[in-house]
């Protein structure tokens, strides 16, 4: 790194643009910096900032970026007796250089090489110590060793991710959860395959990713945009008429039988399902998924429509001597009867359409807009598609909504959990 910081021109960096696209600033000058030593973070002099993290083209600049004379006020906001050398209170970016990609001048970045800061190259040990503890799967030796480097450089997002992993594969268990097998996702220490206590409901961890919502094809799936989607387990299944009953003794469905999903019921049903769920099982965090994290879920997997993965219209309705059906005509299947997709989810598109948490509000997707947690009449998101929909409309990006007390026979759940912090 010491090497790059010498070598790279002014060009490269003029190229780099603000924080080099994710903050290698932070890299080649805030660790050389004494300001990680009186806990100044980034976010304290430049805000929150929170539309230029979400925003995947960095058109949404951090709310405090001041230039030139301008740079002394910000400095003068915690500095407020002067420099601490000169007592000097003006003109501090004649100096100093606080923010090396905007304005790069020759010269000054060479001396902000990477391995000239103690704590860094003590990071770096603690690191390569605990990547070596981890491949012996000497899970509480990695864990001391990525807590110390986290120590070092408290917001060092890797050293942060690779202490949680460790935490987790030192503390495999989780409440409310039986592991299903031995293999555990390699990012997150996560066990892979795991099914809710006393209620039979497999769920598979869906790993996090950077998603391409959205489709071109579809008016209320545009435009097509990134989201990052957090690991979170989702149920390999449609929840089941036996599964409910278990939790609220009801059965809603208009044909009943245990093996079925449950269907005719509403976002506000579910949501109380899921509420006495929570209030059963160990730890909770049990929920509606997520727009995004449904269709993650979907596109990782693989989740195409098929006559050999999905129940439509073609497959799903009981002989009939015209061509003509009525609806009643037409019937879900017994979930987990067809081919599974990448992640092992059953039925992602077809059978029952699933409610997801979401408001249904336009794109771009943005969680912090309140639409997971609107407590209004807004209409919610479902999504898959259902048994009396043709094949040729099943698309895991299709976008469906209806109001929160809608019982249509073809709305049915599928149940997320929140993966529990260390």
């Amino acid at each position: 790194m010491a090497a790059w910081a010498q070598e790279a021109d002014t060009a490269k960096f003029r190229a780099a643009g603000v924080c080099s696209r994710c903050h290698v600033a932070q890299v080649l000058e805030w660790t050389t910096s004494k300001h990680p030593n009186v806990n100044v973070a980034c976010r304290d002099c430049h805000g929150a900032s929170e539309g230029h993290v979400a925003n995947e083209r960095n058109q949404v600049k951090p709310d405090r970026l001041p230039h030139g004379a301008a740079i002394a006020g910000l400095c003068a906001s915690c500095h407020t007796a002067g420099c601490p050398k000169t007592k000097e209170a003006a003109k501090c970016e004649s100096c100093h250089h606080p923010h090396a990609l905007i304005h790069p001048a020759p010269g000054k970045l060479t001396q902000m090489t990477f391995q000239d800061d103690d704590r860094v190259r003590k990071y770096d040990g603690h690191m390569r110590s605990g990547e070596a503890s981890a491949a012996k799967s000497d899970w509480k030796g990695a864990l001391a060793e990525f807590e110390a480097a986290l120590a070092l450089l408290p917001s060092n997002r890797k050293a942060a991710a690779r202490r949680e992993m460790a935490w987790r594969r030192a503390n495999p268990d989780i409440p409310g959860f039986r592991r299903l097998s031995e293999k555990f996702d390699p990012g997150t220490g996560l066990p892979l395959d795991v099914s809710v206590a006393d209620l039979g409901l497999r769920m598979a961890l869906v790993p996090a990713a950077d998603l391409d919502m959205g489709s071109e094809r579809w008016r209320g799936s545009r435009p097509v945009h990134t989201v990052r989607v957090d690991a979170f387990y989702l149920a390999r299944l449609e929840l089941t008429q036996l599964q409910w009953t278990a939790i609220d003794g009801e059965n809603p469905s208009a044909k009943k039988d245990p093996a079925l999903p449950v269907h005719g019921v509403s976002w506000d049903d579910a949501r109380r399902w899921i509420a006495k769920l929570n209030d059963k099982i160990a730890g909770g965090g049990f929920r509606l998924p997520t727009e995004a994290e449904w269709e993650a879920a979907a596109v990782r997997g693989g989740a195409g429509a098929s006559a050999r993965n999905t129940w439509h219209r073609e497959n799903s309705a009981a002989p009939a001597k015209g061509a003509f059906r009525e609806i009643d005509a037409y019937s879900p299947h017994p979930p987990g009867r067809l081919a599974s997709d990448a992640l092992g989810l059953f039925d992602m598109l077809g059978n029952v359409w699933e409610w997801c948490s979401s408001a249904s509000r336009p794109y771009p997707y943005d969680a912090p807009d309140g639409r997971e947690d609107a407590t209004g009449d807004e209409l919610r998101v479902l999504r898959g598609g259902g048994y009396a929909d043709s094949l040729a409309d099943l698309d895991p990006r299709f976008r469906h909504a209806d109001r929160k007390d809608r019982r249509q026979i073809w709305y049915g759940i599928r149940v997320a959990r929140s993966v529990p912090r260390p």
